[in-house]
């Protein structure tokens, strides 16, 4: 008569793997669910506070020395230049950096213009050129935002930003259907749309 097998370990006990893998389960959804709510799903938050619109008419005189067409019309240029107010509430947990700034305005028959942002460097200069301009770019408005320099951690910072529609009148850009300012920050791929009143 064969002898039976010897059995020197008890039996795998089933019932207390269920329930542990549960418990897991339920762990591992409450950090999900923690990272998600505590982590911000927006880089920063941008709006406009106010505009302010300079649409100068300028008239080109002609020099001395070049030649002259009589009867020829003297050379003119509109130009509307807009002095855009941001707020930018950082709402990640470190610095977020402005990397570029655009904007668009589409017009009343559907076309479409593109703005030149005229960089801080270059105010002075149009400060010279239209005195005009000093007090919706000068304090008390808020300093123009620098492009590359760090808005830190959860805080709020005011600028502006300087705009230059060319080739177009006051009344067309009153007329505009829309007009938008894109914001490109350096930690979000797709850039921020902020329209422009």
């Amino acid at each position: 008569m064969p002898e039976p097998d010897l059995t020197l370990a008890p039996p795998p006990d089933n019932h207390r793997l269920i329930p542990m893998l549960v418990i897991a389960g339920i762990v591992m959804t409450a950090v999900g669910v923690a990272v998600y709510m505590l982590n911000p799903r927006k880089t920063a938050e941008i709006t406009v506070q106010k505009t302010e619109v300079f649409a100068p008419h300028t008239e080109f005189k002609q020099t001395p020395s070049s030649s002259q067409i009589v009867g020829a019309a003297a050379a003119s240029e509109d130009d509307v230049y807009v002095v855009a107010t941001l707020r930018i509430q950082d709402k990640l947990r470190l610095p977020i950096f402005l990397t570029n700034t655009s904007s668009t305005m589409t017009n009343e028959d559907g076309s479409t213009l593109e703005a030149t942002v005229v960089p801080p460097l270059d105010l002075p200069r149009l400060e010279q050129t239209f005195p005009q301009i000093v007090p919706l770019v000068s304090a008390p408005a808020p300093p123009p935002l620098e492009f590359e320099d760090a808005i830190a951690a959860g805080t709020t910072r005011a600028g502006t930003v300087v705009l230059l529609f060319p080739q177009t009148t006051e009344k067309q850009w009153r007329a505009k259907k829309s007009a938008t300012l894109t914001v490109h920050l350096a930690h979000d791929a797709a850039p921020i749309n902020v329209p422009l009143p």
